[in-house]
């Protein structure tokens, strides 16, 4: 991959980590009078950019598929086994991150329940069942708004249930084209699959929709050709489809109709697709400034993705514990900014050394598991080598 695209796709995670934030921390912010009254540039600003959360879920899935879909398809053409290996890498990817980060949401919010009672906030309607211990069972089971609901205040999780999701069905659907495989393999694995999706797709039509965009990023992974070849004319049809499914994606209209929701979630991923697939036909890229920065950023968005919404309750439930349960509904003071503020340094904080003790260790705990896992292939190998040498034995006898 070129350095150039490497740095595009850098900056892409961590600015659509930051999106999540910054929308879920409006929460303390109400904007409710922005088209009757006049504001500030600065309001303005911060108007637009924190309407971006359900676009930048698009993007992780279009991004995921473009890195983990492509890998797919350069292990299928290959004559060795690799599903072993792969899904080994994607077990340590999810779980190093989402354990600490259920045990970090059930702590915080044990503790802001007990600190804030009565405040309202982790009462709220949607919430119910959410601390019960089989919720951690069922996010476990990546089952957390499919055949579960969520748990704890977590819910930005839903999407991480999803990609687990998409990474088993994306090669299992694909066997029957991978040349390392049996017959029967590549055709049983392609069943497995596709009775996966159709169990997942029972629930409601997120899992089989958001996989169509993942999808779109693992295809642009592998096209012959981007539909547009300019990297500035496919870079400003993204951010025109970007800014129009922001502005135009709301309102009773689309309320009404959810399809068009889905439309405009396909136009982002269908143009974001277009552009990763421009970037790796072009001999270079933007000027995006620090590329070690970038990466820095894009090394701790993973955990910031996972981690921030406890934190952001247990702000939204300490402010309405100190400043009266309707604080969060009056129109912003310098003292809502201010707690605003303080929100989003902390979560990038945490989220930042909790990366250092998980996800940092990412490629660590993949070699652990592959050395455990080929340790367990020999063992069985030497079992089933003595068990016929004893029952070859026995027969001589």
């Amino acid at each position: 991959m070129p350095v150039f695209l490497s740095d595009f796709i850098h900056a892409a995670r961590w600015l659509a980590a930051l999106a999540v934030l910054l929308a879920h921390a409006n929460v303390l912010v109400s904007l409710s009078d922005m088209m009757v009254a006049p504001h500030g540039p600065l309001v303005y600003a911060w108007w637009f950019v924190t309407a971006f959360s359900h676009q930048a879920v698009t993007v992780f899935f279009v991004l995921s598929g473009f890195l983990v879909g492509g890998r797919v398809f350069v292990a299928m053409e290959r004559r060795t086994p690799f599903l072993r290996a792969y899904f080994v890498d994607r077990f340590a990817r999810i779980y190093l991150v989402l354990i600490p980060a259920l045990a970090l949401t059930f702590g915080l919010d044990a503790l802001g329940r007990d600190l804030f009672a009565g405040a309202g906030v982790y009462e709220l309607p949607g919430l119910e069942g959410a601390y019960e211990a089989s919720r951690i069972l069922s996010t476990l089971a990546m089952q957390q708004n499919i055949w579960a609901g969520q748990a704890g205040t977590d819910g930005a999780l839903w999407s991480l249930a999803c990609e687990f999701w998409y990474y088993l069905l994306f090669p299992l659907l694909l066997l029957p084209l991978a040349r390392a495989y049996s017959e029967p393999a590549r055709l049983a694995g392609f069943a497995l699959g596709a009775l996966l999706l159709l169990l997942l797709s029972l629930p409601s039509s997120r899992v089989p929709f958001g996989f169509a965009l993942w999808a779109m990023g693992a295809l642009a992974a592998r096209a012959k050709r981007p539909l547009f070849a300019g990297k500035y004319l496919s870079l400003g049809i993204f951010l025109a489809a970007l800014v129009v499914a922001r502005l135009a994606a709301r309102g009773p209209l689309f309320e009404a109709h959810p399809v068009l929701h889905d439309i405009a979630d396909a136009l982002t991923a269908a143009t974001l697709a277009n552009l990763l697939a421009t970037l790796r036909f072009s001999e270079s890229g933007f000027a995006l400034g620090d590329s070690a920065l970038h990466r820095r950023l894009a090394d701790f968005s993973f955990s910031l993705y996972a981690t921030h919404m406890p934190i952001v309750f247990f702000f939204w439930a300490g402010a309405g514990h100190i400043f009266g349960v309707d604080w969060h509904k009056l129109l912003p003071t310098s003292t809502h900014w201010l707690v605003t503020a303080a929100l989003l340094l902390v979560a990038v904080a945490t989220a930042f050394v909790f990366s250092r003790v998980t996800e940092a260790h990412t490629p660590a705990l993949r070699r652990l598991l592959h050395a455990a896992v080929a340790a367990l292939d020999r063992r069985a190998r030497l079992g089933l080598r003595a068990r016929w040498i004893g029952h070859g034995r026995a027969e001589g006898l």
